[in-house]
């Protein structure tokens, strides 16, 4: 990727069934690329990510599902 963009990720997450919806921290950062990865409830399955530097300056993989530009 040449362009990188600021984005806002969902961490720390957990689903909330009384809600219906997941909660978690949102934290800014830099989306720099994409990939893939083993999905968490399925290891055979595979996802697309985002490779995100926090604004703690840590890199994360995190589900695009989880990324809002």
């Amino acid at each position: 990727m040449s362009h990188y963009y600021s984005v806002e990720c969902l961490i720390d997450r957990s689903w909330n069934h009384m809600a219906k919806a997941w909660e978690g921290s949102v934290i800014s950062g830099i989306l720099i690329d994409f990939a893939t990865q083993s999905a968490e409830d399925n290891s055979g399955k595979l996802m697309p990510v985002g490779i995100v530097r926090l604004e703690t300056g840590k890199l994360e993989c995190i589900p695009l599902d989880f990324i809002s530009w």
